[in-house]
């Protein structure tokens, strides 16, 4: 009878408390740690990126335990587990760097414009997110139309409305689009943007990536890193005083993209998107 007490006391501990997925991320080649890598449970929420160590832990309740944990960062092949596997251990985990054969395009710039969320709408509000460590990996963006011919990007704007930190580090995404679907990643190299102001329109330059794209794409930021949290920031959101929070403006008549985890499904918003845009050569 004891044991069946027992036994009953650590399912409803584990339901209460919740399963942790732990583990160290390190480059195949090279065994050196892995920072920024993205790890998450398909179609979830639930997820986290792995530090300067290459280590990670995060919790999850509520999930089958045959659910699949994907491990991913640009320039390496993604690897996949299910839950499984990876519980109850100390998780080792190599991913291969890809090799990348890229096609040669030469522009010959003749104009210069920008596309995007320029400017903003007083009515429409933020895009943003609050809190320090639970919502690494949640994405923000903007679908835009490059055209049928290839044109090189040449800069980056976000008009950043506030920040409670100092600084704060985010990894570009620029993937293939369709209608409302978000499919494969074009970057074949991370690029880390980092904001330093309370407040400001940040323009990032990204002549040096050669970056040559068409069509419709999904441009996003992914949260990676905070650092510097100031007090004296904490405002009301929502009805509720948050103290550590990252808050983009937004523009009507655009469409948003949104993921809040690092595998977690895609929102589309097709009225309203934070305020960027680019600046391309074409």
């Amino acid at each position: 009878m004891k044991l069946f007490w027992l036994s009953i006391l650590l399912l409803f501990s584990i339901e209460s408390n919740g399963q942790v997925i732990k583990g160290q991320i390190t480059d195949s080649k090279t065994n050196e740690p892995l920072e920024y890598v993205s790890i998450g449970i398909l179609n979830t929420s639930y997820g986290t990126i792995s530090n300067e160590k290459g280590y990670f832990e995060f919790e999850f309740k509520n999930i089958d335990l045959s659910s699949t944990v994907r491990f991913s960062m640009i320039g390496f092949e993604s690897q996949s587990f299910p839950i499984s596997e990876l519980l109850q251990k100390d998780n080792k985990i190599k991913l291969v760097e890809t090799s990348y054969v890229l096609n040669e395009v030469v522009i010959k710039p003749t104009k210069i414009r920008d596309i995007g969320a320029k400017g903003f709408n007083k009515f429409q509000g933020w895009s943003g997110w609050g809190g320090l460590y639970i919502k690494k990996g949640y994405e923000i963006g903007i679908k835009l139309d490059l055209g049928k011919k290839p044109v090189k990007i040449s800069s980056l704007h976000v008009l950043l409305q506030r920040q409670a930190f100092d600084t704060s580090l985010f990894r570009l995404h620029i993937r293939t689009i369709k209608d409302t679907i978000v499919l494969d990643e074009k970057l074949t190299e991370n690029i880390i943007i980092t904001f330093t102001n309370e407040s400001e329109w940040a323009n990032i330059d990204l002549e040096q990536y050669n970056l040559i794209m068409s069509v419709e794409i999904g441009l996003t930021l992914e949260w990676l890193k905070v650092q510097g949290l100031n007090a004296d920031r904490e405002m009301k959101i929502n009805d509720r005083l948050q103290k550590a929070y990252i808050l983009f403006k937004n523009k009507k008549n655009q469409t948003g993209l949104y993921r809040w985890g690092t595998e977690a499904k895609w929102t589309i918003n097709k009225y309203k998107s934070p305020s960027m845009y680019l600046t391309i050569r074409e």
